[in-house]
Order: C-alpha cells, then structure tokens, then sequence
C-alpha cells in the first residue's frame, strides 16, 4: 500500500454542523486521493458529531475516526491523531475550518522543493476571524534564527500549518493536553526553533480560519486561565532561550510573549477579573517580566506597554488599572515635544506622586502633521498661500511656519508665513497661515519647485507637503520680470491630492490667453480680443502682439500689438490689417516679447466660420475666418482675379479647340 504524502488531522468536538464541510475540503484535495489519510478524533461530542464521522468513513475509506472521552482542549486529540499518522507531512485542520482545493498539493510542493520542514500556508479570515499579518509575500526558504528573518514575531502560534512528520517525530513534539487554548504553543514553537527551514506560500489562499457565529469556540469563550496561559509562556520562552543567546536576537523571539501573553491579557481580561482573579494576573504577569524582561527587549514595545511593564515592576496597581481604563475607554493621549524628543501623555505623565519615568513615555513615531490648502492666488503682485496647518494631539503651537521650496537641484527657499491663529481642536492643534511670495530674483532657477510648510515644535521641524484639495482651482500662469527679462511662473495642477508644483521659465501655452473673441473691426480689419497672463510689474509690461503668418510658398507674416482694451481691462485687443495680407491662408498666434515661442490663438470648440467680410477694395479681396481650426485661420481670397483666371482659361480652352 502507497504511503500517504499527507496526514491531515482533525480533532472534532462539538462540531456537527460544520465538520461535514472540512471533511469535504479535504476530499476534494487535487492530489490524488490515495495521497491523503485523513484522521479525525471525535473529543466526547455529545452533538451526535461522532456519529456523522462514523457516517462518513464508511462513504470514504480514507477517513479514519477515533473516538476518546472529553480531554478539555484539542491537544489530546491532536496528539491521538500523530500516534495514527503515517504520512510524510502532517498537516492540522479544526473541524470548523476549511481547506483550498489545491492547498495541500502547493504546500507539499513547495517543501519538497526547497527541502523545508513547516511550510505555512496563507490563511485567510472568515466570520470576523483576523488572519496573522506575515503573508505580504512567499518566501522559498528562511529559518526563525536568521538574523534578517520577522516571521516569529508576526505569526500565529496556531499550529494550522504543514509539518514534516520526521521532525516531530525526532524532537518527540506534542500538544499539551487539557487547556482549552495555547495548548499548541510548545509544539509549533518547539518546531520553528528546530526546523531545518520554514516556508511561507503567501499566493495561494490554503487555509480559511472561520470565528464561530455562535461564539463558542475556545477561544472566543476566554481560553485557557491566565495561570495556565502565564506558565505555558514562561516554558515557550525559556525554550527558545535554549536556541538563542541573550542578545537582540532572544529579544526578537521573546518579543511576541510578553506583547500577547502579558501586556495583551492585561488589556483584555485584568479590568474584567474580580479580585482574586486580578492578583492571580499580577502574579503571572510580573513573574514573566522579572524572568525575561531585558532593557533591549523592553525598548521594542511602545509607550502604553512600557508604562504598563513599569507599573508592573513596581507594583503601582492603581496607577496600572488607570492606564488600562483610559486605553480601554479609547483614549487618545496628547503629545509633548520637549528638546526634539516627543512623549505620549498616558495617565501619570511627570506626576511626581508616582514618578514613571519619562523613558517609559517617549515614543519613536514621527508626529503626525496634515496641512489643508484654502487659497492660492495671485495678490499685490506675488502668489499668495493660505491655509491650516493640523500637528495631531499636540497640544503646543509650533514657534514658526516656514513655506519651503525645492527644486530638482536641492536649491531651497524658505519664506516665513504670518500666523493668523491657532486652535485647539479634537484632532489637534490647528494653525491658520498665510505665506507670499514670487519666485523671480536670481536666486531662483528655471524648472519645477516643489512646496512644503515646515513646523518649528519643541526642537524638531515636522514637515507637511503642500498638495492640491479636490475640485480646487489653481491659478494660472503669470509673467514676472527676473534678471533683466521677462519669464513664466506657472503653478501647475496636478490631480486631486498630489504636491502642487510651481514651474518657473515655461513656455506659453494657448490656454494662457482667456476669454478668446474674433470679431470685425472698423477699416477692414479683424478684431482679435483675449485676457492675456497677467504681468506682475508695475512698470512698463513685456510687448503682446497678434502674429499673423501665411502658410505656404511666399510666406509673410503681420503683425499687430495687443493693447489694453478701453472697455474690458484687464482683456487686451488687436486690430489685425488684413488688408495688407495677400491671398493665402494666414494662421494667427499670440506672442510676448521674451517669453518663449508664439502659441496658436484658440477658441471654444464649434465657434464656427466668421465672414467674408472685405478686407479691401483695390484690388477686391475677401476674408473668411475659420474659427474652429487650431490654429485661427484667415483665408484671404482675391474673387475678381479667381474669375479673371478663370475667363482667360476658358478662352484659351476654346481657342484650342477650333485650331
């Protein structure tokens, strides 16, 4: 008989509704059928759950089920179902989960392949169940014990994951019996520690993890006693210890115990307990933290948790259940910045009546900072910022604001902002500014500046990009005078929630020029009007003109001064002379004096067709304006000398026909 690649053990207890369901995940694995043995071990079920198992081994002769009297946990079962085992891999599946069809196939592949012993499959959370945060990736082949390797402290210690039988079998691991949770604990730690290699497949969703919907699975009802929790921790320490020398590396595998069995079972069950039950968890909690607390193992946790260790130590239980209630409440403590260091104000902050030291506060997150953009505009000849600058849960004004531009280079410009105020709000300390300036002195390079306001708090600059609110309008380009020239200044629009960008010496655009009309002017000419980019001078402005320039053999070119017009400032107008213009095609373009190349002259889509209107009289020649071409054309036409043409061939024809 073929030995089975896998073992697939399932202790069953109370499960008759949904054990049916594992089974058949496992049934309709896509390896072949004499590959998988599948052992399940009824645990007293008093649900008639035994009964469907003996229903359904009698349908699959692959299922083998045991039966045995209520242990108090799965570990008994468990360790029935390996004395039975005879696959090469042992995989453990409770009865309320289930299997992907091709998971067992893809993890025996996968540890075949790199020669590994565990291989834990993707879980994936059902019914409210969280999953373990270490499948971002897969990973062929890593070990516990290598010094770049984070999954100890990220994984669950549930043992739901693929084994290769000869290491149980040769570290003699087994699940402890009689504990309604942890009671797989030793064993998968036993077996990260003493492997020859993990694998992670993270591609593939091998394992669904369900929550009861009734709440009544160990876990969910409480687990295991806090005495029984407190002592299994203590011996999963100690035997990594046996692995790891005291060092940063045991800190890094202890870490995950005293964060999950003390500091996370204070949280959880401490404020609930009566008495008796609050001493039993001081006692557990503080015999851990005097066994295996270290200074480097204590600086990986945050400041709740090592004010929560500090109290522990020594023995400030009133001061430790405040803390719990105001972390249970959900309270959100305030932030102090003090010689560039930031501390989280938890309960007790510099009270001298309990003297937790500042150490135990102080937090390595950066301060949160967001800014809002409310205005951005050109005023009084510089572009002009306005908006809030939120510092959350700090409850001190920053001492400065400094608008920072950056370009490409590295060249930077600070521009101080004036503060308008600063208001305590539920989220923070929220500051209204408003900064000017234009980028045009020497000082200043062409290309693109990036803006940031920075934030001057208790020794450290906090820094907030400037970015661009949905559906906000950015100004648009100016013209600014700058060493002896004329240049562009165009803050550009990126899309929603994207850094606002100021590019200096651009070229122009035809959008630059607004509110574009093509109309008839008197003395046959034609009247170009539009709301050129602003100038930001007081003195004489670059020169604006309308180019016209004629396409074709010959060319030309016209071209006409855009003035101030008396009736619409700021808009600018030009009276082109077409009748000065030979026939032909003349396309027509804006252009400033110093600032890049002529742009075409465009109109709203669907303007349509202006004329003909007469552009002279001697000799007789005729306009059209097609105004919906990119760019405006002008088609100078001369009709008598057409028809004159015409006539002249038409002789020329019939004379040619009577020779």
């Amino acid at each position: 008989m073929t030995q089975p690649l896998v073992s697939v053990i399932i202790p069953v207890y109370q499960c008759r509704d949904a054990v049916g369901g594992a089974l058949e995940s496992v049934f309709a694995q896509s390896l072949p059928a004499e590959r998988v043995e599948v052992i399940a071990v009824d645990d007293g079920s008093t649900d008639g759950g035994g009964e469907l198992l003996d229903e359904l081994a009698r349908a699959h002769d692959r299922l083998t089920v045991v039966h045995q009297p209520n242990s108090g946990g799965a570990g008994a079962p468990r360790n029935r179902g390996l004395e039975l085992a005879t696959g090469t891999f042992v995989f453990f599946l409770d009865a309320d989960d289930r299997l992907g069809p091709e998971a067992l196939e893809r993890m025996t592949a996968m540890a075949e392949r790199n020669g590994t012993d565990i291989v834990l499959g993707k879980q994936v959370g059902t019914g409210g169940r969280r999953a373990p945060k270490v499948f971002d990736r897969s990973i062929e082949r890593t070990h516990v014990l290598d010094p770049d390797c984070d999954l100890f402290p990220r994984m669950s210690m549930a043992a739901l994951q693929l084994f290769r039988r000869s290491l149980v079998e040769r570290e003699k691991l087994r699940f402890t019996e009689g504990m309604l949770s942890h009671e797989d604990q030793l064993f998968t730690a036993g077996a990260y520690l003493a492997a020859s290699g993990v694998s992670v497949l993270a591609d593939y969703d091998c394992y669904y993890w369900a929550a009861r919907t009734d709440g009544s699975s160990a876990t969910q009802v409480g687990g295991a006693p806090p005495a029984e929790v407190h002592a299994i921790a203590n011996r999963a320490m100690a035997l990594v210890a046996e692995y790891a020398e005291p060092g940063e590396l045991r800190d890094r595998l202890h870490y995950r115990y005293l964060l999950l069995e003390v500091f996370g079972l204070l949280e959880q069950r401490y404020l609930p307990a009566p008495g008796e039950g609050r001493e039993i968890i001081l006692k557990g909690c503080r015999e851990l933290l005097e066994t295996w607390l270290t200074p480097g193992l204590l600086e990986l946790y945050d400041p709740r948790r090592r004010v929560f260790a500090h109290c522990l130590r020594n023995h400030l239980d009133e001061e430790l259940a405040e803390v719990l209630r105001f972390h249970r409440t959900g309270g959100h403590p305030g932030l102090h910045i003090e010689d560039g260091r930031v501390y989280l104000k938890y309960p007790f902050f510099r009270d001298a009546s309990a003297a937790i030291p500042d150490a135990c506060y102080e937090t390595r997150e950066p301060v949160r900072v967001r800014h809002d953009l409310t205005e951005l505009s050109w005023t009084d000849d510089a572009l002009r910022l306005t908006g809030e600058f939120l510092l959350h849960h700090v409850d001190e004004a920053a001492s400065a604001l400094h608008l920072v531009l950056e370009d490409g280079t590295g060249t930077r410009h600070r521009i101080e902002c004036q503060v308008s105020s600063s208001v305590r709000t539920d989220k923070g300390l929220a500051t209204t500014y408003t900064a000017s300036f234009l980028p045009v002195p020497g000082s200043w390079p062409d290309g693109r500046w990036t803006m940031a306001l920075e934030a001057a708090a208790g020794g450290l600059t906090l820094t907030a990009p400037i970015v661009k609110p949905r559906g906000f309008a950015v100004p648009r380009a100016a013209v600014a005078p700058a060493d002896g020239r004329w240049r562009l200044v165009r803050p550009l629009a990126p899309h929603e929630r994207k850094k606002l960008t100021i590019e200096v010496g651009g070229a122009l655009k035809p959008t630059d020029f607004k509110d574009v009309q093509i109309g008839q002017a008197r003395g046959h000419r034609l009247r170009v009007e539009a709301d050129p980019p602003p100038v930001l001078a007081a003195g004489e402005p670059p020169a604006m003109n309308v180019v016209l320039r004629r396409s074709g053999k010959g060319g030309g070119e016209i071209r006409t001064a855009l003035r101030h017009h008396p009736g619409r400032p700021p808009h600018r107008c030009a009276d082109l002379p077409v009748a000065r213009a030979h026939p032909g095609v003349w396309r027509a373009f804006f252009q400033i004096d110093g600032v890049g190349d002529p742009v075409a002259v465009r109109l709203p889509e669907g303007t349509g067709r202006l004329g003909p209107l007469t552009a002279s009289l001697v000799p007789p020649r005729r306009a059209y304006v097609r105004l919906d071409e990119s760019p405006l054309a002008v088609h100078v036409t001369a009709p008598l000398r057409a028809r004159a043409g015409r006539a002249l061939g038409s002789i020329a024809s019939r004379r040619k026909g009577t020779e």
